[in-house]
């Protein structure tokens, strides 16, 4: 069994990587810069990947939000995401042999902004850009039932690991005491720890079951006041900063909806196929982090 992977330089595919490599799987792996290996091969937006040999895809390719979203960055975002799917569609369409599984990457911005509502996987879809986004790479991810193919959308939440660029920014930021919480700090946030994600997305190519919505957080979704906290104790650092909503609007524009949107989203499929949380609380995720 080969497993590809899409994005596979990025956060996720190089733990992906990693961990697939301890399980002794055999991957293949696609990069805007592949190594100059077999394993690796090229991927772009406007060309078909060479998806020959791949028994399951996991597609995580994609820009990065991260920056300030202006009217191209959107587009970026937006375009890599559809377009770059509906390449790899088009590869399934014309391989000979058709992978048997195909898991997209998509993310929890799905359900916009629900202030206090509990969100699992039949929740629709909500509003904003980050949903549209959304809603089209799900789209063109699922046309690829149209050729047998077992498709899961893996909706994601704030991954948290030591490598990641969250925790890079945060854990300096609170050791300097100039960490704490963001607009009300009653938004609610959806996590989940690096090694949970990609140990989930592993047991989506051994679990023939699994297909559809799936989201990708931990059991306790918690608030920023809470995460701020929570950081600030283990760290032994005060948190007094509070920075009101209306000025990350001022300096981030539509980004600071990343910041503000509250997203209470449960891990309801994945509890019903027994996945077994490593980190199922936020405590357990930092402390890693922290001291791993």
């Amino acid at each position: 069994m080969i497993l590809g992977i899409t994005g596979a330089s990025g956060f996720i595919g190089q733990a992906l990587t990693a961990e697939a490599l301890r399980e002794q799987r055999n991957v293949i792996l696609f990069s805007r810069h592949p190594k100059t290996t077999p394993e690796s091969r090229s991927w772009s937006d406007q060309s078909l990947p060479n998806i020959d040999g791949c028994d399951q895809l996991v597609h995580l390719a994609g820009e990065s939000i991260l920056g300030l979203w202006t009217k191209k960055k959107r587009e970026r975002i937006l375009m890599s995401r559809r377009e770059g799917t509906r390449r790899l569609i088009e590869a399934i369409a014309q391989s000979s042999r058709k992978p048997s599984l195909l898991v997209s990457a998509s993310a929890i911005g799905y359900y916009g902004n629900n202030h206090d509502s509990l969100l699992d996987e039949s929740t629709c879809s909500g509003n904003g850009f980050l949903a549209e986004v959304a809603r089209a790479w799900e789209e063109e991810a699922l046309k690829a039932e149209a050729y047998g193919v077992r498709v899961v959308l893996m909706r994601i939440g704030i991954v948290l690991g030591r490598n990641g660029t969250i925790m890079k920014l945060m854990i300096p930021l609170f050791r300097l005491g100039l960490g704490g919480v963001v607009g009300s700090g009653k938004q609610w946030m959806s996590c989940i720890h690096i090694n949970d994600l990609v140990r989930l997305i592993l047991q989506c190519c051994d679990d023939p079951s699994l297909c559809g919505p799936l989201n990708a957080v931990m059991p306790e979704p918690i608030t920023n006041a809470t995460f701020t906290k929570t950081l600030g104790t283990l760290l032994q650092k005060p948190t007094p900063c509070r920075i009101p909503a209306i000025a990350l609007r001022i300096l981030l524009g539509e980004l600071s909806t990343l910041l503000l949107n509250s997203q209470r989203v449960l891990p309801q499929k994945a509890t019903r196929h027994h996945y077994n949380f490593k980190y199922p609380t936020l405590e357990k995720a930092l402390t890693e982090i922290i001291t791993g």
